[in-house]
């Protein structure tokens, strides 16, 4: 009997490997916060489902994880037979690194990482075109001719949302000046991000552009109460689309497709036909880009025609 079962489990790798790597496919997720964050956390779960349903993988995720912990999570993992596992997050490297080593013949990925890392998939979400564009929307629209930026931690990817929105405020050739970067040293703390928002829109900010993830309803919050003052003031969203959360000042959001870039990496080891090395995702494949809230009165129909343009024009240059 157990003869016959192995000569069909052959059968069918041969006919459909796809299929067979499918069903057998194990994929962890380890998260540095919580998967209802409606940020980045959640996104990745998102996409972790998403594998769930579309590619019959077997899932698990696991949440809060503390850095101290890292490795040992991998390494559990790892352990365990799972196939693939996703490290959400570049502070996840160094343990990547090691882990990458230790197990190399399980799939690491490490989302949101610049860095390169030998034996791992780095992914990095290339923030800086879309940025140009919330720039732009920021230059054209600015009344008082300062906009601001707000984040959490001074890494790399959040000076690049910072320079690409001085680059697109540029482009838009209004004389809108980007105050310096205004950082609050924490991704889940409301109350710092809204003093960061105040303190942009005291030294003259309308226009404020958060990457705080979770803390970003502090920095709405900040700018409604500017807006309800009788005093134009405007934000834009970042990760995910937070656009519905407070439709009367968001303009846009600069969305991380990070769901489709999960699935779509799992999808080629499923399929055979995964190439290791670094990805950069940006606004080219749909993976990071400016959703903009076309309803709100203050982005006219030019204005997001222009935006179109900008949007055909820095993609042109990958």
């Amino acid at each position: 009997m157990s003869i016959t079962c192995s000569r069909i489990f052959l059968f069918l790798s041969l006919v459909f490997p796809a299929a067979v790597v499918r069903a057998e496919m194990r994929v962890a997720l380890i998260l540095p916060g919580s998967d209802t964050d409606k940020g980045w956390n959640q996104m990745a779960r998102e996409g972790l489902d998403q594998i769930r349903k579309e590619l019959k993988a077997s899932t698990k995720a696991v949440t809060n994880v503390k850095s101290s912990d890292f490795y040992n999570q991998i390494s559990n993992f790892a352990e365990d037979g799972y196939d693939v596992i996703i490290c959400h997050g570049g502070e996840f490297e160094k343990a990547a690194v090691q882990a990458a080593r230790t197990y190399p013949k399980v799939r690491i990925i490490v989302g949101g990482c610049p860095v390169d890392i030998k034996g791992a998939t780095a992914v990095e979400f290339m923030t800086r075109d879309a940025s140009t564009l919330v720039g732009y929307v920021a230059g054209k629209v600015s009344r008082s001719k300062k906009a601001a930026f707000v984040g959490a931690m001074k890494v790399g990817p959040l000076e690049e949302c910072y320079a690409g929105l001085a680059a697109g405020v540029k482009e838009a050739g209004a004389g809108v000046e980007v105050l310096p970067a205004l950082w609050t040293n924490s991704w889940d703390s409301p109350v710092l991000a809204r003093e960061a928002a105040e303190n942009a829109m005291s030294a003259g900010a309308d226009v404020i552009y958060q990457n705080v993830d979770a803390a970003s309803i502090g920095v709405f919050q900040a700018v409604q109460a500017k807006a309800k003052s009788g005093s134009p003031a405007f934000a834009f969203g970042c990760n995910s689309n937070q656009n519905a959360i407070a439709p009367d000042v968001i303009l846009g959001s600069v969305v991380l497709d990070v769901p489709k870039a999960y699935f779509d990496l799992v999808k080629e080891i499923a399929g055979g036909k995964f190439v290791a090395g670094p990805r950069k995702l940006g606004i080219v494949g749909g993976y990071v880009d400016l959703v903009l809230n076309e309803k709100h009165p203050a982005l006219s129909e030019g204005l997001n025609t222009s935006v179109g343009e900008l949007r055909k024009k820095l993609s042109e240059k990958k």
